[in-house]
């Protein structure tokens, strides 16, 4: 039987544009079961920005019949979240997200503020860990001089470039020095085995206290936690954003970085991160040398609730009496099928109400660099989620992704509401005894 390349071409056919998989972009039947669940189409009422409309240009585009370089596709390619709620929403098991970054791959933005971000925080920062360590330490040094909070009451966050994110002190570090994470931590009480951790790039210096509590959850229940003597960044921020090369690079150094330690599973707290890792066969198929090495690691690769609550979590005895709702990260939910491990996890804490939120699993608007390249979009995506956060009565807000995090508690404190935003890993590590860097509402909930 003739291959299918060779069929288009005798009948005269265009041939598929190579690195866009043409099985996968023909599993969409264009049945419109997506829609209802597509941020974008709910926010911008345009077909071209729904799922079934992406694949179709995609396909067209793939065939020749349509330019990649076309501003109009790029504007529709470029306006998608890849929050993979069409994923979640399709009858036919389409996998929207890889073919999203196969076309992003081949598809250059012309948006200057996307091009800005690539250039700046996906290729000059994060794949580079020196560069990042020192712009770590200038965002802690910030937030110990109080700089957001001045930011904050002078107002003048409003008038800055980005000024939004600087003004906004999440939950985390204060310290310009960070204690870096033991190579080794050992398993606490009976042995159950040895894991690694991704510490992450973002999440080591935004978020080490969770890093830390994710060590002492592990540890508590049984396990060596080793963390790899390289820093390294999976890679997710530019797979998902369609920058192919760096995005191979990141994860071809995890990868190393990770198989020479002997590990029965590499634990992830950062959504975004573990669905790009779960993804590896995908991301090195052009490396004939780790594509199949990809696969086998990727079968590795925990989400840290998942991973706990699959094993059997050992229930903390710290009480934490408040009402805490979860908020459901994209790339967990929709990338990763993981709904109920991080709910079960919370509910395993002493005192803890678990309330929903409504529409837990829409996006809400961070999308990786999506709330720095389409923000007016990201915003009305956030005002749904903060709106229906208020309305559920929640005290603390619990997530899974440092985006997420970071995006929703700067959203909250603009509408002024004081209501923490932290991770499920901080609030079973304060469950397991950490004493560090409680919000007020958690210190009188443990009182």
């Amino acid at each position: 039987m003739l291959d299918f390349k060779r069929q288009l071409s005798t009948h005269g056919v265009p041939t598929p544009v190579a690195d866009i998989d043409m099985d996968l972009v023909r599993d969409c039947i264009h049945c419109g079961l997506c829609l209802p669940k597509c941020p974008t189409f709910r926010a911008l009422h345009h077909e071209g920005d729904s799922p079934r409309g992406r694949m179709w240009q995609i396909k067209e585009a793939s065939l020749g019949l349509v330019s990649f370089d076309d501003p109009r596709f790029q504007t529709h390619i470029y306006q998608c979240f890849n929050c993979r709620a069409c994923e979640t929403a399709c009858p036919s098991g389409v996998q929207f997200g890889p073919v999203m970054e196969m076309a992003r791959a081949k598809t250059p933005p012309q948006n200057r503020r996307d091009r800005l971000v690539r250039a700046v925080l996906l290729n000059g920062l994060l794949p580079h860990p020196r560069r990042l360590r020192i712009a770590g330490r200038l965002y802690r040094t910030a937030r110990a001089i109080r700089l957001p909070e001045l930011l904050r009451r002078s107002g003048a966050w409003k008038v800055m470039p980005l000024g939004k994110f600087a003004a906004f002190p999440p939950v985390g570090d204060t310290s310009p020095r960070q204690t870096p994470l033991a190579a080794v931590t050992p398993a606490a009480g009976e042995r159950r085995g040895r894991v690694g951790l991704l510490t992450g790039c973002i999440q080591d210096e935004m978020f080490h206290g969770s890093n830390r509590r994710t060590v002492l959850a592990l540890a508590k229940n049984g396990y060596d936690v080793v963390v790899p003597e390289e820093r390294v960044c999976c890679g997710a921020l530019a797979s998902h954003a369609g920058e192919a090369k760096t995005a191979e690079r990141l994860a071809a150094g995890t990868l190393d970085a990770f198989t020479r330690l002997n590990l029965d599973a590499v634990i992830v707290n950062a959504a975004g991160c573990g669905s790009n890792m779960k993804e590896y066969e995908l991301q090195l198929r052009h490396d004939n040398q780790r594509r199949e090495a990809g696969g086998a690691f990727a079968g590795r690769v925990k989400d840290a609730s998942e991973f706990l609550v699959d094993r059997g979590l050992r229930p903390p005895t710290g009480h934490i009496r408040a009402r805490v709702a979860y908020q459901d990260p994209c790339h967990l939910v929709h990338g990763q099928k993981i709904h109920q491990q991080p709910r079960q996890a919370l509910k395993m804490i002493p005192g803890l109400e678990l309330v929903e939120i409504v529409e837990s699993d829409w996006c809400c608007g961070s999308a990786g660099v999506y709330n720095l390249t389409h923000p007016e979009i990201a915003e009305e995506a956030l005002s749904w989620k903060v709106k229906h956060i208020i309305d559920s009565g929640a005290e603390i807000i619990a997530s899974a992704n440092p985006g997420c995090i970071l995006q929703i508690g700067m959203g909250l404190q603009r509408a002024g509401k004081d209501i923490p935003v932290v991770h499920v890993m901080d609030l079973l590590g304060w469950a397991y005894g950490d004493e560090t860097q409680r919000p007020p509402v958690v210190r009188r909930a443990m009182a």
